[in-house]
């Protein structure tokens, strides 16, 4: 039997069960869920400054990489630079100056073009060798159909007429051959044989053999400055080219004097009294630049131009041993050999050219003998 203490008692004992969790009041609870919740935020904080240390450390090896990228970068930049500067002076040496854009694609352009040439199975040695026979078939319309025909007949005319020295000469032979009917023929090669030994019969003799002129005229890109012997960067770069046809053509021809002759326009020259008779021997023995001849007329314009060109040639391997006289036909000498009418008397780049002609030594007066003469005289 309860007494009302008791029920009192357990009233209270079953309220203060009420507030217990797993044998944790309230208080006690709350308190664990905060430890909890204490807990976890440090987990987060720790993963999160993990992170940012992580990118942190990124963030300065990305840094170190793009400064290695960036000094790589400046490096190779500094070696560029370097490489070109040494290729300038690579060239400016070839060349005796710096090269202006546009003789840089004057080079482009050369190259160019030795490429194409060897495409069609030519090397460029042969390609140069083979250039006197392409002009003469240019001059003479001569086209491939009519060259294969006429080959036969052309290599009969090289057995009996001319040596295989003279091939260049066979073009002007092939249209001579066309002219008269020879591609017409079922034969053409046993029909000029005939020919042949019928002109033979009839005495008729072998035709002399002249050495062919080498021009070169501003038309093809030989300037010279105005009112000047001085040779342009592009004409020094051209006439090395023509060098090794020069010497081949001493060679074929067996001779040892190449003859330079200057030509100009007829436009009058003024400003000057000429110095040449007394500079021409400095300039000769290398002591005074060409630079300071000043010419007062076209014929010592002439004379001076061709002692220029005279003496870079002089300085080529190709042609040691040669003798290179340099010479003035002033403004009298038109292209193709005909003296002026005066007529042209403006700005003709066709006439403002450089001849040049290869020639057996004179044997009437050695050089000795005509010392001796001056001295008696």
């Amino acid at each position: 039997m309860s007494t009302p203490g008791d029920t009192s008692v357990n009233y209270e004992r079953k309220g203060y069960g009420r507030g217990l969790i797993l044998g944790l009041t309230m208080a006690e609870t709350m308190l664990l869920l905060v430890f909890c919740l204490l807990l976890a935020a440090g987990a987060i904080i720790a993963k999160k400054e993990k992170e940012a240390a992580a990118a942190e450390s990124w963030a300065i090896e990305a840094t170190k990489k793009a400064g290695i990228a960036e000094a790589q970068a400046a490096k190779a930049k500094k070696e560029n630079e370097a490489l070109l500067s040494r290729v300038a002076k690579m060239m400016e040496s070839a060349t005796g100056g710096r090269i202006p854009d546009e003789e840089w694609r004057e080079l482009v352009k050369a190259k160019q073009d030795v490429e194409r040439i060897e495409e069609t199975g030519l090397t460029i040695e042969e390609a140069i060798k083979h250039a006197p026979v392409t002009k003469v078939i240019k001059e003479h319309a001569v086209d491939e159909k009519i060259a294969k025909e006429l080959v036969p007949a052309v290599k009969t005319l090289a057995e009996q007429w001319i040596t295989a020295e003279q091939t260049e000469k066979m073009a002007s032979s092939i249209a001579v051959l066309r002219d008269r009917g020879f591609t017409e023929k079922a034969d053409p090669a046993a029909d000029l044989a005939a020919a042949l030994d019928k002109a033979a019969e009839e005495g008729n003799s072998r035709p002399h053999k002249w050495p062919p002129i080498i021009s070169m005229s501003e038309l093809e890109g030989y300037n010279f400055k105005v009112g000047s012997a001085e040779l342009s960067d592009t004409f020094k770069i051209k006439l090395r080219q023509k060098a090794s046809e020069i010497a081949g053509r001493a060679k074929e021809y067996g001779v040892e004097i190449i003859e330079v002759i200057g030509h100009t326009d007829e436009q009058a020259m003024s400003g000057y009294a000429s110095n040449l008779d007394r500079g021409l021997k400095p300039v000769l023995d290398g002591q005074k630049p060409i630079g300071s001849l000043h010419p007062a007329d076209n014929a010592g314009l002439g004379l001076a131009r061709a002692i220029s060109v005279a003496e870079l040639l002089g300085g080529m391997p190709e042609l040691k041993g040669l003798t290179i006289l340099p010479m003035s036909g002033g403004q009298l000498i038109l292209p193709g050999d005909h003296l002026t009418d005066g007529a042209q008397s403006g700005d003709v780049k066709a006439r403002r050219r450089i001849e040049i002609r290869v020639r057996k030594r004179s044997e009437q007066q050695t050089t000795k003998a005509v010392v001796q003469q001056t001295r008696d005289g």
